[in-house]
């Protein structure tokens, strides 16, 4: 057995030294809720939030729901989710700094924010598979 990967009895699941699965999950259902407050603020964007608000909250969610240190492949999605959202959104950020030139704009914060979070889940994630790859 591996040195890395603790089996309890209070917990059916390894405990890997380096999990960070349960802040992944977290990270990812709060882009979610943030995900469906921007859409009510960011005009500008609606169209593509009113898409990733009905069915990117739902992936969220899901992938939230399935980490697990026992399912790389999750973890793998995750970190491919996360990556896709954190562009997107950063580039949204950027867009509304040139074109607003306000690092206190509301929409600029809302999106930065959003690139933020996935930008955390993206290094939490990756740590997670790295560990897991092993």
């Amino acid at each position: 057995m591996d040195e890395d990967i603790e089996i309890t009895q209070d917990s059916p699941e390894p405990k890997f030294d380096h999990y960070y699965g349960d802040i992944v999950r977290k990270h990812l259902f709060f882009a979610g809720l943030v995900l469906l407050i921007a859409a009510l603020v960011d005009k500008e964007y609606q169209s593509f939030y009113l898409f990733a608000g009905i069915f990117g909250v739902l992936i969220f969610t899901i992938l939230a729901g399935l980490t697990s240190p026992l399912k790389r492949w999750v973890m793998v999605a995750d970190v491919f989710v996360a990556a896709i959202m954190f562009m997107i959104f950063e580039y949204f950020a950027i867009d509304a700094f040139y074109k607003y030139e306000n690092f206190s704009d509301t929409i600029f914060l809302i999106r930065q924010f959003l690139a933020v979070i996935f930008l955390i889940t993206l290094y939490f994630s990756t740590k997670t598979v790295r560990q897991i790859g092993k």
